[in-house]
């Protein structure tokens, strides 16, 4: 029951996100891939090729002088042992008009649950973004992401942080 609270409580603040989105300038549906298991694998069984996934529904705020506010939900999927699924809700700023023309660097946090093994974990995370507009629709990116691994604590005792790099595309759906 306690988790189910949690839940909804989460449900309804990425869904909050929406009524945000009415009073953005845009909006850009975001897919990148794990770097690392998708060309080499990692250390603990997962072979090159692991499908990781992150998905993003960003909706960008009114331009300021170097850039402009970001708020978007965001799904990981993972097929590891267990299935892997994170849930979070975030917010950052998107610096684009620095010194490289068609360069944004951004700055994120955020909070959600993972869901993994039928079991739900709260998890708070950050992440860090290059991005290169192609044109008005499309930017290529990577992100640094850092974030909080409680089903490691709960599947070996290992309460950590963890590292993922991912690379892929931003589409503008506006």
């Amino acid at each position: 029951m306690r988790n189910k609270i949690k839940i909804s409580v989460l449900v309804v603040a990425i869904l909050s996100l929406g009524y945000v989105a009415i009073g953005q300038q845009k909006v850009s549906l975001s897919l990148h891939h794990d770097v690392r298991l998708g060309l080499i694998g990692d250390d603990i069984g997962n072979k090159a090729g692991t499908i990781n996934i992150l998905a993003r529904l960003k909706m960008q705020g009114h331009q300021q002088k170097q850039g402009y506010i970001v708020v978007f939900p965001e799904f990981e999927y993972a097929e590891i042992e267990g299935n892997y699924k994170r849930y979070s809700a975030n917010v950052g700023y998107t610096f684009n008009n620095l010194i490289l023309e068609g360069f944004e660097t951004s700055a994120h946090i955020g909070w959600g649950f993972i869901d993994r093994y039928s079991k739900n974990f709260f998890s708070f995370g950050g992440s860090g973004e290059i991005a290169y507009k192609l044109n008005d629709t499309i930017k290529v990116s990577i992100i640094g992401q850092l974030t909080e691994r409680k089903d490691l604590k709960w599947m070996y005792n290992d309460n950590a942080i963890r590292f993922s790099g991912f690379a892929g595309l931003e589409i503008n759906l506006n």
